[in-house]
């Protein structure tokens, strides 16, 4: 999302005008709407305080990275882990043919833990990092990761990026 819908969504959000930023701010009502509207771009200071006036944050992710394994069977794997909002989590999802493609079309409740491995287990195997990103919860894996039934190729490509998410202090960042 860029800084101008940001902006606009956040102080709609807390029930402020673009008056009511400005006076919280000190910064002219003018400025902030050529702010919201795209027109300019303001200094980090300036976008943090209103955003802070407006009772929100910064918050910056590091960018996944993903890598290819080597040998026989290809696997997609990430840098790091990320985490997708609760409603995607844990929603209902239907494994495409590039995924599901051996019998009818299988539907998957992620909130259900059995499905959840079932579906983790085949978009880890089958599924470009596009499939992998918009499926695996990063928390959620790490808590069935034990049970997974996954090719030794697999497991020992991301098992270092399961590791480092649990010996991580920090929280699991959010979706790639």
């Amino acid at each position: 999302m860029r800084f101008a819908e940001t902006l606009r969504s956040v102080r709609h959000e807390a029930g402020l005008t673009q008056s009511d930023l400005a006076r919280l701010t000190d910064i002219a009502r003018p400025n902030i709407t050529a702010y919201e509207s795209g027109r300019r771009e303001p200094r980090v200071a300036t976008a943090t305080g209103l955003l802070a006036a407006a009772g929100a944050a910064w918050h910056v992710d590091r960018p996944v990275v993903w890598h290819w394994t080597e040998g026989r069977r290809p696997y997609a794997v990430p840098s790091r882990l990320w985490r997708l909002p609760a409603g995607v989590a844990l929603r209902s999802f239907e494994a495409g043919t590039h995924l599901w493609w051996s019998g009818p079309p299988r539907c998957f409740d992620l909130a259900q833990r059995s499905d959840r491995l079932r579906a983790y287990e085949i978009t880890l195997r089958e599924g470009t990092p596009e499939d992998i990103a918009a499926i695996v919860d990063g928390v959620l894996l790490c808590e069935v990761w034990a049970d997974l039934v996954l090719p030794i190729e697999l497991r020992t490509a991301w098992q270092p990026v399961v590791d480092q998410a649990l010996a991580d202090d920090s929280t699991i960042d959010a979706t790639p």
